[in-house]
Order: structure tokens, then C-alpha cells, then sequence
């Protein structure tokens, strides 16, 4: 059986701490999400945080280990952490997602999303798009659940819990649009789980707003669809039928018996 969830590791644990070797192994491998796919020796110390000969060091290894790959004088991920990544769950929701995700590309000729919540973000599983709108989101990448059409249709159907926590924290601002107040947050999931649609409102990016629809299992919601369109092409009710379906049909193409959903 495999999880949706992601595992959370206590950060006690010394195994992960900055100044271990797995955490500094891990900031490197890091550097990868916020740089070019070849990276030197230089910018992996830049972007990662650790001291040139150290990165040097954990980076042998990792090639060593298959994890990364040396090109002349710079590095890239290696294949084997394609190949690691390919076991994931994520991975397995993407691919029951993806025709019906192209058919919402072909309908509403706009860049159409799929993520789930993990850690208190949106992370993006696929992006499609024809290049109306440049989006603020990128495959792998990570954005703040309230001010995404994506993230506030899946914090909606979270637990009480996971919302309260997500409270708990200042919400950041990205535009004049974004949420900022924990009780008008709290209004607008109310409203979301009564329509079962979300909106982005230029909340994330000037200029790009976005209809959302959470990817249910009974009350419990394990991914959203989305679709971001440009802030001047209007409202966005056109797309809601669109994206509700696409949202349902996802639902029923997961193949229930390989995930357990109640653990997300």
C-alpha cells in the first residue's frame, strides 16, 4: 500500500540537521531546484549554503552513489534520482491525471495546473499550458497554500488541524491581493467547500488570476486542478464547469486500491 502522505521527520532528528552530511547532502542536492540543470562547483556553494571544499567533498560521494552526475567541470542530477522519484506516489496521481488534464488544456486553451498540499504548500505536479500566461508555478515547485486557487480548494477540505496549524503562521503577502487575515482566510474555505470551486485573484502574481477545483474522495480532497488565465480576460466563470469536471473525472480515474487516501 503506499502513502500519499509526506513523511514527516521530527527536526530533532541530528541525522538531518544542517552541519550532518545527509543534511548537507540534501542541501546540495537543493541547489538543483533554484539554479540551472548544470550547476558549478561555485554556484552549488552559493545556492546550498555550504563551503566549497565540503560541497566538493559530498559531492563525490553522490556521484559515487549515482545521485549526481559530473559533466566537465559542473554537475546535474544524476538518473538514479529519476528513477528513485519514479516510485512516488505523486508520480502515480500525475499519470492518472494527465489525459484528462491535457483534455482541460484543449477545452480552455489556458495553463492548467495539478498539485497537492504538502508542508503547508502547494506542490506542482504538472503544468500544461499553451503560453497565454507566464505563471508564477513550475513543475516540482512550491508556492504558499492561501494565496494559490489550488492551495485554497485543498486547505478547504483539510482537517481542522492542518488548517489551524497552517493559521499559526503569519500569512505572507505576494500582491495587494493576497490573504493576509487568518479570519477572512477561514470565510473564504468556508465558501470554497460550499461551491466546491476556489479562486486565485491575482493573489500570487500581478496579472494572473486562476480557477481551482479539489480532486475529492468522499469529503477528503488529495489533489486540486486548476487553471490560470489572464487577470484582463474576465472573471472566470466560464472555466468552472470545465475544471469541476475535470476535478471528478480525476477522482474516478485513481486507482484507489494502490493508495491509501485517509493517510494524506
Amino acid at each position: 500500500m503506499v502513502t500519499l502522505q509526506e513523511a514527516a521527520i521530527p527536526k530533532s532528528d541530528p541525522a538531518l540537521r544542517g552541519d550532518s552530511i545527509l543534511g548537507k547532502a540534501f542541501a546540495i542536492l537543493g541547489a538543483f531546484r533554484h539554479g540551472p540543470r548544470l550547476l558549478s562547483l561555485s554556484q552549488i556553494g552559493r545556492l546550498s549554503g555550504v563551503s566549497k571544499s565540503t560541497a566538493h567533498r559530498v559531492l563525490a560521494m553522490l556521484v559515487e552513489l549515482g545521485a549526481v552526475e559530473r559533466s566537465g567541470t559542473e554537475y546535474r542530477i544524476g538518473d538514479m534520482m529519476f528513477s528513485y522519484g519514479s516510485h512516488s506516489p505523486e508520480v502515480a496521481l500525475r499519470a492518472a491525471a494527465l489525459t484528462h488534464l491535457a483534455s482541460l488544456l484543449l477545452q480552455t486553451r489556458q495553463t492548467v495546473h495539478f498539485a497537492v498540499l504538502r508542508k503547508q504548500e502547494v506542490l506542482y505536479l504538472e503544468q500544461l499550458s499553451t503560453g497565454t500566461v507566464i505563471s508564477p508555478a513550475t513543475v516540482g515547485g512550491r508556492l504558499p497554500a492561501h494565496l494559490t486557487g489550488a492551495g485554497k480548494a485543498l486547505l478547504a477540505y483539510a482537517s481542522a488541524d492542518t488548517v489551524n496549524h497552517y493559521l499559526n503562521r503569519p500569512l505572507t503577502a505576494r500582491t495587494n491581493a493576497s490573504i493576509t487575515n487568518p479570519d477572512a482566510l477561514r470565510h473564504e474555505l468556508a465558501q470554497i467547500r460550499s461551491l466546491g470551486i476556489a479562486f486565485d485573484r491575482a493573489e500570487v502574481a500581478h496579472g494572473v488570476r486562476c480557477v481551482a477545483a479539489p480532486v475529492r474522495i468522499g469529503e477528503h480532497a488529495v489533489a486540486a486542478v486548476s487553471v490560470a488565465f489572464p487577470a484582463g480576460a474576465g472573471s472566470g466563470k466560464t472555466l468552472i464547469d470545465p475544471v469541476r469536471t475535470a476535478a471528478v473525472r480525476i477522482a474516478r480515474s485513481l486507482p484507489l486500491d494502490e493508495f491509501d487516501l485517509g493517510s494524506l
